[in-house]
C-alpha cells in the first residue's frame, strides 16, 4: 500500500494568543441573525488517528463513554476494523482526537474554549491508524461510500502522500464526487512551504491553508499552497491553523478525561473550515428545506471568504478565510442537484463507485437543470443598494484523464454591460464590458470550476435588475447521452449571490365586490354590481363582466373596463334595454367578473384573477320577444350542465380578456421590453 505522510507540522505552544475551535474564530460578529447555527443535523466524517471517545467533549455522559450509534450524543458511527483509538504509541498520536474536537466538540466540562463551531453535529469517526502505522485503503471511495451511507457530505481529511502529482487517489476522489454531488473532501494541502501535495490536487476537493487568528492577520509561511500540478489554484480557502485549542487523547479508554492543547498546520485549518462549511450545510437545510450538494458548499465557501492579506482568489489563500457576515442579510441560491432524499438516489444506485458508474442517473427528481453543450439557464435579480454584487457558481470536474468540461458564468446588467468569470482586477472586482467590445464567451476562461463575479455597489446602485446567466460552453460529449456522470453529457451547478434579492414577482388583482346582488334576491327592474378592483404592483388591467347561467352567457361590453391603477367599476343594467332579447326569467343568474393585468416585465407575466357572485332571480318579460331562447338546452343532469357551462363561460371569458389584453398592452410591452438593452485552458 502507498505510504501515508502526514501532512502536520507542531509548533511550541503560543502562550499568549492561543486560537480556540469555536465560532468566533472564523467570525466574529456579535448579535447576528445566524447565531442559531452549531451544526445541528449535519453529519460529518473524518478519517484519521481515532479518536479517544472518553473525552468530555465526546463521550455520552459525565459517567458513560455510551456505545457508537443513532442515540449517542456525538458519535453517529465508529469504524473500528483497522484500530478501535486513538492510542499512544501509534504514529501521531492525538492528532485524530484534536481533529475530531475541532469538527465536533461539545464538552461535557474541562476547557471551554475547546468548544466546535459545529458543535451540534454528528460525527463519523474512520480510523486508519494502527500499530502499523497509517493504513489509509488503497481505493479512499471505501471511505467515502461509508460515509455516504451515514449521511455525511463533509469529510475532513489531513494527511496524504508526499507528492505533488496527481495520483490515482487523487482521481479517485474526482471520479467519486462527479458520480455522487453530495460528497464535500476537506484536504490538508501539507506543510512544506511548497506546492500543494496530493490528494488536495484533487479538482472537486476543498484544499485548505492556514492563517493566523487576527482579523486583519496573515497566512502561515509554513502552508503548502498553489498554484498545483495542473496550473490551477489549487487552494479554495485560509482558515485559522495556528495554536489552535481542542481535545485531548489520553490514549486510555475509561480515563474520562478532559484535557485540551494546542497544534499548528493545515491538519487543523482544513477541520476548522469544513466546521464552518457545517454551518452552511445547516444554513440551507433550515432556510431552504433541503441538504446542499457540494457544489452549492464550495461555492457559498468561496463567498463568504474575505482576503486575508491580499486581494483574493489568488494561489497563495483561494478565496480567504470565511465568514458568516457575507450571509446576513440574505443571499439566493440554486442547486441543480436539490432533490428530496439523496442518500436512497445513492443508495439505489449500488453505493460503490463501480456501481454509480454502471447506474448512471439522469437528474430525475432533481431540481436541475442539467445543461448540455449550448444550453443555457438564468435567473433575474435586484442589486441591493449599497451593497457590493457577488455571485458564485461552482460544479464538479471529471479525473484528470478527461478535459475539464467549460461552464460560464455570466452576470448582464439591465443597462446593457455584462461581466464574466473569473476576471477579477486589482481593484478586486470584475471589468463590465459593452457588447461593442465583443460578447461574453470571446472572453476567455479559467480551467477553475469554482469561479466569482464580484461588482461594487456604485456600479449596481442605478441598475434595475441584473440577469445572472449559466451556458454550457463546452461539455464533454460522453458515452451516456442526457445523463450525468463521468461519461455523462449534462453538467449540474451550484449558485450563490449576495448582495442581491428576488424581483418582485407579479401578484394577481384583488377582486372584491363592493355592491351587487346578495343570492337569492328577485330583480325586475335594474341590476347593479359595483366591483372595486386593486393591484399590489399597481398595474394597469382590463376587466370583463359577463352575466351567465347554466344555459348561456352574456357578454356586458358596455362593462368592459381599462384602468390605469386601482379603482372602482360600476356595471348598472336596465333589464328592459340591456336583455330585451333575452328570456330572463331565471333562479340561476350571476355575475362573472375577469381581470387581467399588463405586468409583463422582463421577468414577469400578466396574472389573471376570476370572481363570481352568489345565484340570483330576474323576474321580467319582454314585452317583445317571450320565451326565446338563442342558445339551444341540452338536456343533462343538472349539476353536470351548470359545471360545464360554467367552465366554458369561464374559458370564453379568459380568452376573451387575454386577446383583449395583449391588443391593449402591446405598446406597454414593447415600451419595457424595448429598453433591455480542455482540461480548460487553465484551471482552480
Amino acid at each position: 500500500m502507498r505510504g501515508v505522510v502526514l501532512l502536520i507540522l507542531l509548533l511550541a505552544a503560543c502562550s499568549l494568543n492561543p486560537l480556540f475551535a469555536s465560532a468566533e474564530t472564523i467570525d466574529d460578529e456579535e448579535d447576528s441573525r445566524l447565531d442559531y447555527l452549531n451544526g445541528e443535523g449535519v453529519v460529518i466524517a473524518v478519517a484519521d488517528t481515532g479518536i479517544d471517545m472518553d473525552h468530555s467533549c465526546f463521550r455520552n455522559s459525565t459517567t458513560d463513554v455510551g456505545s457508537p450509534g443513532n442515540y449517542h450524543r456525538k458519535i453517529l458511527h465508529l469504524n473500528n476494523t483497522i484500530d478501535n483509538w486513538d492510542n499512544q504509541g501509534h504514529q501521531q498520536f492525538r492528532h485524530g482526537t484534536h481533529i475530531a474536537g475541532i469538527l465536533g466538540c461539545d464538552p461535557l466540562d474541562g476547557d471551554e474554549n475547546m468548544t466546535s463551531m459545529s458543535r451540534s453535529a454528528k460525527l463519523v469517526i474512520q480510523d486508519v491508524v494502527n500499530s502499523n502505522g497509517w493504513e489509509v485503503p488503497e481505493d479512499v471511495t471505501e471511505l467515502l461510500v461509508e460515509s455516504s451511507k451515514y449521511g455525511a457530505v463533509i469529510n475532513s481529511w489531513s494527511w496524504g502522500d508526499n507528492t505533488v502529482d496527481y495520483t490515482n487517489r487523487s482521481g479517485s476522489i474526482d471520479s467519486w464526487t462527479i458520480e455522487n454531488p453530495w460528497s464535500l473532501v476537506f484536504v490538508a494541502p501539507g506543510n512544506t512551504g511548497n506546492m500543494v501535495l496530493e490528494p488536495s490536487n484533487a479538482y472537486n476537493v476543498v484544499s485548505v491553508v492556514a492563517s493566523d487568528s487576527e482579523e486583519n492577520g496573515s497566512l502561515w509561511p509554513g502552508n503548502s499552497h498553489g498554484p498545483d500540478i495542473n496550473g490551477r489554484r489549487g487552494v479554495l480557502v485560509a482558515a485559522p491553523g495556528v495554536d489552535i485549542v481542542s481535545a485531548e487523547a489520553d490514549g486510555t479508554m475509561f480515563g474520562m478525561n478532559n484535557g485540551s492543547r494546542e497544534m499548528t498546520g493545515t491538519s487543523m485549518a482544513t477541520p476548522m473550515a469544513a466546521s464552518f462549511t457545517a454551518l452552511l450545510q445547516q444554513l440551507v437545510e433550515v432556510e431552504y428545506g433541503y441538504t446542499p450538494s457540494a457544489p452549492l458548499l464550495r461555492a457559498m465557501l468561496a463567498s463568504s471568504a474575505e482576503g486575508v492579506d491580499d486581494l483574493a482568489p489568488n494561489s497563495m489563500q483561494g478565496y480567504g478565510r470565511p465568514s458568516l457576515q457575507s450571509f446576513e442579510n440574505g443571499f439566493f441560491v440554486h442547486d441543480s442537484y436539490f432533490i428530496d432524499n439523496w442518500t436512497s438516489l445513492i443508495e439505489e444506485r449500488g453505493n460503490s463507485l463501480s456501481n454509480l458508474i454502471s447506474n448512471p442517473w439522469n437528474g430525475s427528481g432533481a431540481n436541475g437543470p442539467f445543461l448540455s453543450e449550448g444550453e443555457s439557464w438564468s435567473r433575474m435579480l435586484s442589486p441591493i443598494k449599497g451593497e457590493d454584487v457577488e455571485v458564485v457558481m461552482s460544479y464538479n470536474a471529471r479525473p484528470s484523464n478527461y478535459e475539464i468540461d467549460d461552464l460560464r458564468l455570466i452576470v448582464h446588467t439591465s443597462d446593457g454591460r455584462f461581466a464574466v468569470d473569473d476576471k477579477i482586477s486589482s481593484s478586486g472586482y470584475s471589468q463590465l464590458f459593452y457588447p461593442s467590445f465583443g460578447g461574453p464567451l470571446t472572453k476567455n476562461s479559467s480551467n477553475e470550476t469554482t469561479v466569482m463575479i464580484r461588482i461594487p455597489a456604485e456600479q449596481v446602485e442605478d441598475l434595475d435588475w441584473i440577469k445572472v446567466e449559466i451556458i454550457a460552453n463546452d461539455i464533454f460529449n460522453g458515452s451516456n447521452v442526457d445523463y450525468l456522470g463521468i461519461e455523462g453529457t449534462r453538467l449540474g451547478f451550484g449558485l450563490v449571490a449576495t448582495g442581491v434579492k428576488n424581483l418582485t414577482q407579479n401578484t394577481a388583482p384583488k377582486i372584491s365586490m363592493l355592491e351587487g346582488p346578495n343570492g337569492g334576491e328577485n330583480y325586475s327592474e335594474i341590476l347593479t354590481i359595483k366591483l372595486g378592483i386593486s393591484d399590489e404592483e399597481n398595474d394597469s388591467y382590463i376587466a370583463v363582466i359577463r352575466l351567465n347561467n347554466s344555459n348561456y352567457s352574456i357578454d356586458l361590453s358596455d362593462c368592459t373596463v381599462s384602468y390605469s391603477n386601482s379603482s372602482e367599476i360600476n356595471c348598472e343594467l336596465i333589464i328592459a334595454e340591456n336583455l330585451v332579447l333575452y328570456s330572463v326569467n331565471r333562479e340561476d343568474w350571476r355575475f362573472e367578473v375577469v381581470v387581467v393585468d399588463d405586468n409583463s416585465s422582463v421577468w414577469t407575466t400578466p396574472k389573471i384573477s376570476t370572481f363570481v357572485t352568489n345565484n340570483f332571480s330576474i323576474w321580467w318579460t319582454s314585452p317583445m320577444i317571450e320565451d326565446f331562447d338563442p342558445s339551444p338546452v341540452i338536456e343533462k343532469d343538472e349539476g353536470e350542465k351548470k359545471n360545464y357551462t360554467f367552465v366554458l363561460g369561464i374559458v370564453g371569458v379568459i380568452f376573451g380578456a387575454l386577446v383583449g389584453a395583449s391588443i391593449m398592452f402591446r405598446k406597454f410591452e414593447l415600451l419595457v421590453l424595448g429598453d433591455v438593452p480542455s482540461p480548460f485552458k487553465e484551471e482552480e
